[in-house]
């Protein structure tokens, strides 16, 4: 299949929060669950940042980074860490969006306040609570309400509210921007009799004139939508990417799928030459010329962040598993050619590579008291106590033969024996010996499932004659036949074995228990 080079552009210490990147691409910013943001710039050393509590959202101002916490509220820095300016909103930060004239906040009571990009508080909503969703739009900002109500405010006061539909309630799914600057809306009614304005539709409305000038019925959720000056994308629920066509008349189209991730769509990016989806723990990505490509990540993928200026792609996720390391920041030349992989190899980035180091013919040869410098210091000590010990050994024979009767033929041959005996060092084995990884205890909460990974990297022995791994579950049947995979487990105990073949047919096994809690 068709992929890009990727690079770790960071290994993070926790797990990723937040994601952003400057407009010129030489700064990149993220927040971790350890209550910290880091800036990286230019790709030399982290600036870390610890704050009081997790970062609600981050973005640039120039070259100053703009985040908020849900405790104290939102603040200013530059690329050292210096504070430049910071601004309290009591109740701390809920959601945090740059706009075009102002910085629009929600605090944890769902009230919206603004703020000047030079931090001075500018004026605050409360006539609102309960915000749950805020998009940039025009000069304004739009706002989404609990109860499904959705307005437009200018930074001064309301302008316009979309009418409320269906008699029990509804929901807005998403909001966002056409190509023409037009306000799409995702919504879910509810109705106490199916089929009474219980339905999953998209709406597209002038907002200046008070206008709805599309509506369709949808088969799945919207997510995410994204745009430039030209088209619009969508993202569904269901995995799906279909493009929002304008017509003439002022009217739209909703196209047939351009491609399908087939889990929820997480992520959605429009490039200058590419539509991005993040979803499930893959980035797929559709060029202009209609090319399908395809890049996996260790983590779900959450968070994006795309440098028109560089054509570097950023994207970052989480395998939701405590048990396993931290998942890295990924990075990808956009401009670079894709190139041709098997699928198996699409993990080659991310996963740890041993670097041999190799030695010039000069060194292997060199004179003999440079021999130390070849060998770890572990192996020199060993060397040395290896060398003492026989030392003693000959010592202690040479005592025993000085106050013995004369040798004799037998005795010569006794010593000899005792000799090798004391020199033999068996060599272990290289035969592989599978580890299918500890048995653990999984917490999935309000989830009906978890994410687990089973792991076979623990095996013993000579990797390189592993020719094959087989995952059973208990009840008899092949899950994998990869040395990694992510299973899909509901609560309950879930036994698992993992069997290793190695090239002279020998096979080892090992079994894992998880339970789901």
């Amino acid at each position: 299949m068709l992929t890009h080079e990727v690079d770790i552009a960071f290994s993070p210490q926790s797990m990723v929060g937040s994601l952003a990147v400057s407009d010129d691409g030489k700064i990149i910013a993220w927040s971790e669950s350890d209550q910290s943001v880091n800036i990286l710039v230019e790709m030399g050393e982290v600036q870390k940042i610890s704050i009081e509590s997790d970062a609600k959202g981050i973005f640039f101002q120039d070259n100053n980074l703009i985040y908020a916490d849900d405790d104290f509220g939102v603040k200013c820095v530059d690329t050292s860490g210096k504070t430049i300016w910071q601004c309290e909103i009591p109740g701390g930060v809920s959601l945090l969006k740059k706009c075009q004239d102002f910085i629009a906040v929600v605090d944890n009571l769902g009230r919206l306040s603004t703020l000047s990009h030079q931090g001075n508080s500018l004026k605050s909503f409360h006539q609102f609570t309960s915000i749950i969703m805020i998009s940039p739009y025009s000069n304004g900002v739009i706002v989404v309400l609990e109860s499904g109500s959705v307005h437009f405010f200018d930074g001064h006061h309301s302008v316009w509210n979309r009418p409320a539909r269906g008699e029990v309630g509804e929901s807005i799914t998403n909001v966002g921007l056409t190509a023409e600057n037009k306000l799409i809306i995702g919504r879910e009614g509810y109705a106490l009799v199916p089929g009474e304005e219980e339905a999953l539709e998209l709406e597209v409305w002038d907002v200046t004139q008070d206008s709805m000038l599309f509506r369709c019925e949808l088969k799945n959720r919207l997510l995410l939508t994204c745009d430039d000056n030209k088209v619009t994308y969508l993202g569904f629920d269901d995995g799906s990417v279909h493009q929002l066509i304008y017509q003439s008349g002022n009217t739209y189209l909703l196209s047939e799928e351009l491609f399908s991730t087939k889990y929820p769509i997480k992520t959605l990016n429009l490039t200058s030459g590419n539509v991005i989806a993040g979803s499930w723990f893959y980035l797929t990505g559709l060029t202009k010329s209609g090319e399908s490509w395809t890049v996996e990540h260790q983590g779900i993928i959450q968070h994006s962040a795309y440098c028109k200026a560089t054509e570097e792609f950023y994207f970052a996720g989480d395998d939701q598993n405590d048990y396993t390391e931290t998942e890295p920041i990924g990075r990808i030349k956009l401009s670079s050619k894709l190139i041709q992989r098997d699928k198996s190899e699409l993990t080659e980035w991310f996963q740890s590579k041993s670097i041999d180091e190799t030695l010039s013919a000069e060194q292997i040869y060199s004179e003999d008291e440079k021999l130390d410098k070849l060998l770890s210091s572990q192996k020199a000590q060993d060397s040395e106590l290896l060398g003492r010990e026989l030392n003693n050994i000959m010592s202690a024979l040479s005592e025993d033969i000085k106050e013995s009767k004369p040798l004799t033929e037998q005795s010569i041959q006794d010593a000899d024996n005792l000799l090798d005996d004391l020199m033999y060092n068996p060599k272990t084995t290289s035969q592989p010996i599978a580890d299918a990884g500890k048995d653990s205890v999984y917490e999935c909460g309000e989830n009906s499932h978890c994410i687990v990974v089973l792991d076979s990297s623990n095996t013993a022995g000579d990797k390189r004659k592993i020719v094959g791994y087989s995952w059973t579950n208990e009840a008899g049947r092949e899950v994998s036949n990869l040395p990694k995979f992510r299973a899909k487990l509901g609560p309950g105990k879930h036994r698992f074995e993992l069997r290793v073949i190695d090239v002279d047919g020998n096979s080892t096994s090992d079994s894992v228990q998880i339970d789901v809690v």
